[in-house]
């Protein structure tokens, strides 16, 4: 008797040890540690890749070569593991960047996931790349799955009406889980109204990897890069939908707000 009730206990104990792994819900952050550890709720992936620290209340990291995110998920990534269903996650960045390909953004990762093309990761990406000379020293903002952004399914290879030019540039992210439903907004200049960027449906197994991340995609100079995270939220207002017109807005006419 003794033996079984002791079996049980185990089991149960397994049972909700089990649940529990993939039962956290996603933290906010300001990052106002000021040079202290990271918040351990955070999982640092190739943090080797890039130098970073918390600084004057926000995460600073300057970025590392061979650290894209395309083909494969190379960055340098801050990410919490866990099991929503719903999400509502926004981050607010700057970034620095000249002469190179560059890569930050959000992302939700999921490592148990095949990709379109049959292989293990997939992910849902919302990014600015900073382009180099090749491409005029300008960036764009991008809304991805893995190795792919078809318009038809929602993705968006090159956001309308967005086109900084490399130095530095502000900028705030959005992006929502339903289900398996994602949808994305973005402020330039990281102010005024959310604008929208694409909804798609993409059925990632959990645990899911959700974060923030940075890198440069070249194998080494002269690009360069540092991003600014001022946060990481978990937002609980439903998002906004902007009006159809703010779509016509030229990055030229934001700038001179």
């Amino acid at each position: 008797m003794n033996k079984i009730t002791v079996l049980f206990s185990i089991m149960v104990l397994s049972i909700f040890t089990v649940t529990n792994v993939f039962s956290a819900s996603l933290q906010s952050d300001e990052f106002d540690g000021n040079g202290q550890a990271i918040s351990d709720f955070w999982n640092v992936k190739d943090g080797d890749k890039s130098e970073w620290e918390l600084k004057d209340g926000s995460l600073s990291v300057v970025a590392g070569f061979n650290a894209n995110v395309w083909g494969n998920d190379d960055s340098t990534r801050y990410s919490q593991t866990v099991d929503q269903d719903q999400f509502d996650i926004e981050t607010s960045m700057v970034v620095d960047y000249v002469d190179g390909s560059t890569v930050a953004g959000l992302i939700v990762y999921s490592a148990t996931s095949k990709d379109s093309q049959g292989r293990d990761g997939e992910w849902v990406t919302l990014k600015l790349w900073g382009r180099g000379a090749a491409q005029g020293n300008n960036a764009v903002l991008q809304y991805q799955r893995r190795q792919n952004d078809a318009a038809a399914l929602g993705y968006v290879g090159t956001q309308p009406d967005y086109n900084p030019e490399q130095g530095v540039i502000p900028i705030e992210m959005r992006l929502k889980r339903d289900g398996d439903v994602y949808e994305s907004w973005f402020k330039p200049n990281a102010e005024g109204d959310w604008v929208p960027v694409g909804k798609v449906t993409n059925e990632l197994q959990e645990p899911l990897e959700v974060g923030i991340y940075a890198g440069i995609a070249d194998a080494d100079g002269p690009g360069k890069m540092t991003v600014t995270f001022d946060y990481f939220r978990e937002a609980s207002a439903p998002a906004p939908v902007d009006p159809q017109d703010r779509l016509t807005v030229t990055w030229g006419e934001l700038k001179d707000w």
